[in-house]
């Protein structure tokens, strides 16, 4: 491996700017780079539905057998312009005014550098399609809007995960649900009877809703409890929002249903009425632990000489679309550490870890 030639695609690739919305910059990059390792290319022109500049890039290199989808993210998030990366005793670090931006860029590396390395070689290898997303920091919205009829492939590897080895195969269904109660304002010191009290019934409806490890494969939160106005009035208003993770379709669908029984009731007690909102997150990701998919990542770990382990996640990522559109994913860990902070870092033997492993999938 050419460790310094990998250190210095990785440091060209966080010093191109690439804050989520602002990645065109970096895309015309990637696009250079892959182009140059004999990659086809396509724009997914999606920057339009994500509020960006820049677009998702597809591209597929020939080889042998099935193609093998690698997934990885383009953007950062803030702050992440004029990153000036850092190798001190064998970690790369920023100058500490900015992130690293080794999410994702890391990914991105490792991919392009395993492929390099291939060609060098002359070596047989497999077909790989890439799909380099933008906006995932903004939601997973790249991904969200891919154009997945653009990849022939039926399994994928996300690289977007901190810890080295990790092989995350399960991921929660997310839903957000956003509630306002209405009531009817009235004088709280000549008429409060006249009133209908929508804070007070919204109250009652989140003291009613579990928050926190509600079951063995569900967390929920509440938060944005508001009900603007003055003092001397009946709130005629009050809302709140809520977060549901949990490894089960149907038992996310069943706290949603308690959840609008505990507000629908409080309603009725106060003679309030309340609208809701649904917005789908993610999706539930399960892929069983003995499957072909999980044994080739394995096999790539054991003959770079790192161990590895099957992990479960609460955390989102672009393979939630992936998996809904029909593509087997497991997301990898890439050595990434203390990601969104200015102290985010990366040992430069994990970034070689990663793109060993990459290396070992596409030759085997």
């Amino acid at each position: 491996m050419n460790t310094q030639r990998l250190i210095e695609r990785f440091f060209r690739y966080v010093r191109c700017s690439s804050e989520s919305g602002n990645e065109k910059e970096f895309c015309l990059l990637i696009e250079d780079e892959l182009r140059l390792l004999g990659f086809d290319i396509y724009r997914d022109e999606v920057g339009s539905k994500c509020g960006s500049n820049g677009w998702n890039i597809i591209a597929g290199l020939e080889g042998n057998g099935e193609p093998l989808l690698l997934s990885a993210h383009l953007d950062t998030v803030t702050p992440g312009v004029n990153i000036k990366p850092e190798l001190k005793d064998g970690v790369i670090y920023s100058d500490g005014t900015t992130i690293l931006g080794a999410d994702d860029k890391a990914a991105i590396a490792a991919v392009l550098e395993a492929v390099e390395m291939i060609i060098e070689e002359g070596r047989p290898h497999n077909s790989v399609e890439v799909l380099f997303s933008i906006c995932e920091e903004l939601g997973l919205l790249g991904a969200k809007y891919a154009d997945y009829k653009l990849i022939k492939s039926k399994a994928a590897l996300v690289l977007d995960n901190e810890r080295i080895g990790e092989i995350i195969n399960r991921n929660p269904a997310n839903i957000k649900i956003y509630f306002t109660v209405r009531g009817r304002s009235a004088h709280a010191g000549m008429a409060p009877e006249q009133g209908i009290h929508a804070l007070k019934a919204a109250a009652q409806a989140v003291n009613s809703i579990k928050v926190g490890r509600v079951d063995d494969i569900t967390v929920m939160n509440i938060s944005n409890f508001l009900s603007p106005g003055k003092t001397n009035i009946v709130a005629d208003t009050a809302s709140f929002d809520m977060e549901i993770r949990s490894f089960s379709e149907e038992t996310a669908q069943n706290h949603i249903k308690a959840a609008e029984k505990a507000v629908k009731e409080a309603c009725k007690d106060y003679g309030a009425t309340y609208e809701m909102r649904v917005e789908r997150c993610s999706y539930v990701i399960n892929v069983p632990d003995d499957s072909s998919l999980i044994d080739m990542v394995r096999e790539a770990f054991k003959k770079a000489g790192r161990e590895c382990f099957i992990a479960e996640s609460f955390g989102g990522c672009d393979a939630t679309h992936i998996f809904a559109n029909g593509i087997e994913v497991v997301n990898l860990g890439v050595g990434m550490s203390d990601v969104h902070s200015c102290s985010e870092h990366i040992a430069v033997k994990d970034l070689e870890t990663i793109t060993e492993v990459i290396y070992h999938i596409l030759t085997r």
